[in-house]
């Protein structure tokens, strides 16, 4: 029996779930550091640095990479999709960061196919295992929106709201919150969201980029601080 997807709208709750196993939980992509440090060290704190990360690292990068990579599965745009995932890996300054996309990515690949049969995404798998893509999380998760069914608005808000929970996630472990408090932050930023969504679909392949240093140098500093809880 086939376990093709024919509803997009439980298609993306289920893929956008924290429980769909992409390893996501074990990144912090710097927070870590600035936890560690005491520059985020409460519920405001960490919505503040939430917030600008989301709008400012997130949005312009990686969301508008999903919605681009949406349109090149659709269009059946091998080199399009090449393009989109060398520069979402160029992006990311720090060794961790880009190995934790790599591996956010692949993971979700491969549950997306083990879950979904017949495999919506077998080419892609193919084209990696080939060398011909690294398989950053964005370009995954773009073209696995397209491969099941879902819009391109629906994937970047889906995609843009699940990178936010993971990181209030994080915080909510490391500094440590209560799930009141964490839930709260992720419900202020429905409106931040929405407007981070459409700046994203605006994004054409060279205008992608982020303006987060303070979060770059965070990410960098991490892998040498003398104790991590997060891979990154």
């Amino acid at each position: 029996m086939s376990n093709q997807p024919s509803e997009p709208l439980l298609v993306m709750l289920q893929v956008a779930n924290a429980a769909f196993p992409t390893g996501a939980f074990n990144h912090s992509f710097g927070f870590e550091t600035l936890i560690e440090h005491g520059t985020i060290h409460n519920a405001t704190s960490l919505e503040s640095h939430c917030r600008d990360w989301l709008r400012y690292a997130v949005a312009p990068a990686d969301g508008a990479g999903v919605a681009l990579a949406h349109r090149a599965w659709r269009a059946n745009d091998e080199r399009g999709l090449k393009a989109i995932d060398e520069t979402l890996g160029a992006l990311k300054l720090a060794r961790e960061v880009r190995d934790a996309s790599i591996r956010c990515g692949r993971a979700l690949l491969s549950a997306l196919n083990d879950v979904f049969e017949p495999s919506p995404l077998a080419s892609l798998g193919a084209a990696i295992r080939a060398g011909q893509l690294e398989g950053h999380q964005g370009t995954v998760f773009g073209a696995g929106a397209a491969a099941l069914g879902v819009s391109e608005r629906d994937g970047v808000l889906a995609f843009l709201q699940s990178s936010l929970i993971n990181m209030t996630s994080v915080g909510a472990r490391l500094i440590p919150l209560g799930q009141v408090e964490t839930q709260r932050i992720v419900a202020r930023a429905q409106g931040l969201i929405q407007e981070s969504v459409t700046l994203a679909l605006d994004r054409r392949l060279g205008d992608l980029g982020s303006t987060t240093i303070a979060f770059d140098i965070a990410a960098m500093e991490h892998e040498r601080l003398t104790t991590r809880l997060c891979m990154s």
